[in-house]
C-alpha cells in the first residue's frame, strides 16, 4: 500500500558539525561578509531573495552566528552586565531572575556580576574589564556603582540601561519606598523614637545604608529626633547585647525599622527575652514578607513587594534605550508596589 506524499513527514536536514559562515556563503552563492551581515540582521542593503537564500543556507547547515562575531559587526553583543553589590540583600536571587526573565523578552541575556567587596575601585576596574571583553550592550546596575563609576563607564563606551537614582545620596526608587512605609507605618503606630537595625555581617550593606538615610528623612520631615543606628547579630545572645544598648540610650517606647526579617525576627525574640512588650515597649517590622516570619508568635511586621513589579522601572528604562516601548513620563514606582503586611509586632 503506498503512502500519499503529503502524509510523509519531511525530516529538516542533520546538522552539519562545525559549519561555518564560508560553508553558508558557499552554499548560498555569496560572500562571507554578505552572510555576516544578513545573518546580524543588516538585511536593507540587500535584495529579498538574497536574504532568503542566505537564511535557508544556513538553517540547511545548522549555522549560528557567534556572539564574538556578532560584536565585532555591531559594536557590541547581545549580553547585558548586571552589576551585583557585595550585599546581605535576602531576595537578591528573585531580583537577578525578575531582571533576567525581563531581558530575555526583549532579545538579551544577562551575565551577572558580583561586587566581591575588594573595593569601590577594584569593582570599577573588573567591570571595565568585563566591558572590553564583552563588549555588553549595555549595564544594569542594583546599587553596586556610584554616580562617577556609571559615568567612566558611558564613556567608555557601554550604556547604562537602569535608571540612574533621582533623589539625593543615591537613592533608587525601591529602597526609597520600602524605608519610607516602614518608617511611616511605625509613626503611624505611635513610635516618636525610631531606629534602624542593620544585619552584622562581612558583606557590605549598600541598601541598608539607603534605606537608614530615608528612615532618617521621614523623621527630619515629622519633627522627630534623628533614629538611631543598631547593628544586629543573628544569634540571641548578640541581638539582646544590641537591644539593650538601644534601650538604654533611647528608652521606650521605639520603633525599629530593620534591614529585612531576619533581623526583625532577631530584634522581636531579643525584646521578649528582655521582658520589653512588642508592640508597646518595642516596635519592629521588617521587609520581605517572608513565610517564617508569619509562621512563629509574635508574627512579623513587614514590607512586602512583588519582586517584578519592583523592578518595573529597570524594564522600561532597558526597552527605551533598546529602541523598544517608550519610557513613562513618571518613572517613579506605583506605592501599592510596597505593602504593610500587618502582623503582631507593631
Amino acid at each position: 500500500m503506498s503512502q500519499d506524499p503529503e502524509d510523509v513527514a519531511v525530516l529538516p536536514p542533520p546538522r552539519r558539525p562545525g559549519a561555518t559562515s564560508a560553508d553558508v556563503a558557499r552554499l548560498a552563492g555569496v560572500s562571507r561578509s554578505t552572510v555576516s551581515h544578513i545573518l546580524n540582521g543588516q538585511v536593507t542593503r540587500f535584495a529579498e531573495e538574497t536574504v532568503g537564500r542566505v537564511r535557508d543556507a544556513a538553517a540547511r547547515l545548522g549555522y549560528v552566528p557567534s556572539a564574538a562575531g556578532r560584536s565585532l559587526v555591531l559594536g557590541r553583543s547581545d549580553l547585558v552586565v548586571l552589576a551585583v553589590p557585595n550585599t546581605t540583600l535576602t531576595n537578591v536571587q528573585d531580583i537577578i531572575e525578575a531582571i533576567a526573565a525581563d531581558l530575555d523578552d526583549l532579545g538579551y541575556s544577562v551575565v551577572v556580576h558580583f561586587d566581591r567587596g575588594g573595593g569601590a575601585a577594584a569593582n570599577l576596574a573588573r567591570l571595565q574589564h568585563v566591558v572590553d571583553t564583552l563588549r555588553p550592550a549595555g549595564i544594569v546596575d542594583l546599587g553596586s556603582l556610584s554616580l562617577r563609576d556609571l559615568d567612566t563607564l558611558e564613556e567608555q563606551g557601554c550604556p547604562i540601561l537602569s535608571p540612574r537614582p533621582r533623589h539625593v545620596r543615591g537613592v533608587d526608587e525601591g529602597n526609597l519606598a520600602i524605608a519610607r512605609t516602614q518608617a511611616e507605618h511605625l509613626i503611624d503606630r505611635g513610635y516618636t523614637a525610631l531606629a534602624y537595625a542593620f544585619l552584622v555581617d562581612h558583606r557590605d550593606d549598600p541598601f541598608g545604608r539607603m534605606r537608614a538615610a530615608v528612615v532618617a528623612d521621614v523623621c527630619a520631615e515629622a519633627g522627630l529626633p534623628a533614629p538611631t543606628a543598631i547593628s544586629v547579630p543573628l544569634d540571641a545572645a548578640g541581638a539582646q547585647t544590641a537591644l539593650c544598648d538601644l534601650l538604654r540610650a533611647r528608652g521606650r517606647p521605639v520603633g525599629i525599622a530593620c534591614s529585612n526579617d531576619e533581623v526583625g525576627l532577631a530584634v522581636s525574640f531579643a525584646a521578649l527575652a528582655l521582658r520589653a512588650a512588642v508592640p508597646g515597649d518595642v516596635g519592629v517590622i521588617g521587609v520581605g514578607g517572608g513565610s517564617v516570619g508569619q509562621l512563629v508568635a509574635p508574627r512579623l511586621s513587614t514590607i512586602t513587594f512583588d519582586v517584578r513589579a519592583s523592578v518595573g522601572t529597570i524594564r522600561r528604562g532597558v526597552a527605551a534605550a533598546r529602541g523598544g516601548v517608550a519610557e513613562d513620563d513618571d518613572p517613579t514606582l506605583s506605592p501599592e508596589i510596597f505593602l504593610v503586611l500587618q502582623g503582631e509586632t507593631t
